[in-house]
């Protein structure tokens, strides 16, 4: 039976994964550099990914033979510090691989980003494996990761699996410094009957994914035999695609009378070297990846 660890455990995805593992029993330790505001639903151990001591000693302590590893400097925090940025996205990638070396873990899940791509890539219709050329320091550092992910694989015998996420839209965490963060200050603002101020341009196409989905396709990524995937980076996924003056249009169509201003800033800049359509063939066919949730039901979702 799987015993997990998640790193990174309070951000957006981290609390959905808690939850979903929860339904099943799955025994889970939660760990993040900060406490909960509130108990949650399994183990919890404060934690700095960086102390790689602390982090073994715990793997040890909990019996721990899954990892789920979502600790990072997003796209446009780690603007603001790529030193650091850097420091945190490759050095605890690296502890959690010796980690899983030292303790026989196997199972890692890693999450990349549709930031490694770059305007090399064809942007608007990104395939499996264009030209890459990030832009970001974020990027770079999802990008050596998925190197160093195929290299492990081959060195050590480690079986990390790894999505390239798109934007993630969930309204039950605060934006946690990337650059498709419009869209859920853009939805929160709308259910507080607040104006906003979009740091994107009106017309800037970027693809996004509802959270369950995202939960979802790692979950099942993670259950698929290992030959039966012929990638060992990280697989192209998607949802579905918008602009902001297309969300402003289907959040009035629903009634919110919402004052939409549009000041593009240095995000701006880091959205111009996304892409604007990903090809996920590649996860349907080896691991039979389906979105559930498009705009409408994203919508419903939000506002329901």
């Amino acid at each position: 039976m799987d015993r997990i660890l998640i790193t990174g455990a309070l951000g957006q995805l981290g609390l959905e994964f808690i939850k979903y593992f929860k339904k099943s029993d799955t025994f889970v330790l939660a760990t993040d550099i900060r406490n909960p505001h509130e108990k949650l639903s399994c183990e919890f151990e404060k934690a700095d990914v960086l102390n790689k001591e602390r982090l073994d000693l715990l793997v040890k302590k909990y019996e721990i033979n899954t990892i789920y590893h979502l600790v990072a400097i997003l796209s446009a925090n780690g603007e603001k510090n790529p030193f650091i940025s850097w420091n945190v996205n490759m050095n605890s990638f690296q502890n959690i691989v010796e980690i899983s070396v030292d303790n026989n873990i196997k199972n890692i899940f890693w999450p990349s980003s549709i930031a490694v791509f770059g305007t090399d890539s064809n942007l608007d219709f990104v395939p499996q494996n264009p030209s890459m050329n990030p832009e970001t320091i974020y990027g770079v550092s999802k990008l050596a990761g998925e190197k160093l992910s195929s290299y492990y694989s081959r060195k050590f015998g480690l079986d990390i699996r790894s999505l390239r996420y798109p934007g993630i839209i969930s309204t039950d965490t605060l934006p946690g410094g990337g650059t498709t963060d419009y869209i859920i200050e853009m939805l929160n603002a709308a259910k507080n009957k607040s104006d906003y101020t979009c740091f994107l341009s009106k017309e800037t196409r970027l693809p996004m994914m509802y959270i369950d989905d995202a939960i979802d396709a790692a979950v099942k990524l993670m259950s698929i035999e290992r030959k039966k995937l012929t990638i060992s980076s990280s697989y192209n996924i998607s949802g579905f695609s918008i602009t902001p003056s297309e969300l402003e249009d289907q959040i009035k169509s629903r009634g919110f009378n919402i004052k939409i201003n549009y000041k593009p800033d240095f995000r701006q800049e880091i959205a111009n070297s996304w892409p604007k359509e990903i090809d996920d063939s590649s996860s349907i066919k080896d691991w039979g990846w389906s979105c559930n949730f498009g705009l409408k039901e994203t919508l419903d979702k939000v506002f329901s």
